[in-house]
């Protein structure tokens, strides 16, 4: 009996010091080395991490999702759990801007830059779903600052202005459930092809997965386009900041969760360690 009491609160005390994160899947590679370094300056606490897209997190948290800390891939969706009361107040903190880069597989043979999309080579293209996934969003932007892709004269239920007038920031991504192809003119990615489609992936770390297994050609989160196992294998452009939706990142600590190994995390990522190593991961910090 006696060990029995003992073994439940030995479990009950390492549950107490794990740190549960949900967390944009553009921090697959740097969230896992800041957990590992977390983890090596604080003996018995152990971070565990889930990764999805931003959206899809989001609408998780709201209907009950377990976690301690949410990192999105944009500052929307944390200031809107704050605004339902299901963050803790004053813990929403930013922590890097998004970039992103066109990803193109070394067989291609081509230079990675936005007209090389154009080539009768590149049939489909990778990227997040930007129904729920900021970097599908800011993507599309992309393509679309560059003249790859035109709106369509549309008027969207609910919106002041037609669909080709609304900024990048008025778009409601949510509801745009028809698939790129129904808002936006294809031709400039079609002409002189057999075919052209888009490939969406349920996050930007699914995208990366598809333009290297099938399309060969992806609009990724550079974070992500660093890692060995697409820098081996491709070439890649980074695209000019302000040539896209803003990515501006930030996290915060979910209600009820401000435990103090919960707070050390949050205030490691925020550290000069912890920005080193985002920023060593190709993100842009705050500030700087």
């Amino acid at each position: 009996m006696r060990f029995w009491i003992w073994f439940l609160f030995g479990l009950v005390g390492a549950l107490a010091q794990s740190v549960r994160v949900v967390a944009a899947s553009d921090l697959t590679y740097a969230l896992g080395e800041l957990a590992r370094t977390f983890e090596a300056r604080h003996p018995g606490t152990r971070v565990f991490l889930t990764f999805g897209s931003s959206g899809k997190l989001y609408a998780q948290l709201t209907q009950g999702l377990e976690a301690d800390l949410f990192f999105s891939a944009e500052s929307l969706y944390p200031k809107l759990l704050e605004e339902r009361g299901l963050a803790e107040p004053g813990t929403r903190r930013p922590y890097a801007l998004g970039r992103m880069a066109l990803w193109l597989d070394r067989k291609l043979g081509l230079e990675a830059k936005p007209e090389a999309l154009k080539d009768p080579r590149i049939t489909q293209l990778a990227l997040a779903n930007p129904v729920h996934a900021p970097y599908g969003r800011a993507a599309l932007t992309l393509l679309e600052r560059y003249g790859l892709l035109r709106r369509k004269d549309l008027t969207l239920p609910g919106t002041a202005k037609p669909f080709r007038a609304l900024t990048w920031e008025e778009i409601p991504w949510e509801r745009l459930t028809q698939g790129v192809e129904a808002y936006w003119d294809t031709a400039p990615l079609a002409r002189g092809k057999p075919r052209f489609q888009f490939v969406y992936g349920e996050n930007i770390a699914h995208a990366a997965q598809l333009a290297t297994s099938a399309t060969g050609a992806g609009i990724l989160a550079l974070p992500l386009v660093l890692h060995e196992s697409l820098a081996q294998s491709g070439v890649y452009w980074v695209a000019p900041w302000g040539s896209h939706l803003a990515l501006e990142q930030s996290y915060v600590v979910l209600k009820g969760r401000a435990r103090p190994e919960v707070l050390a995390f949050h205030r490691f990522v925020a550290s000069p360690e912890g920005r080193a190593i985002l920023k060593r991961y190709g993100f842009l910090l705050p500030g700087e």
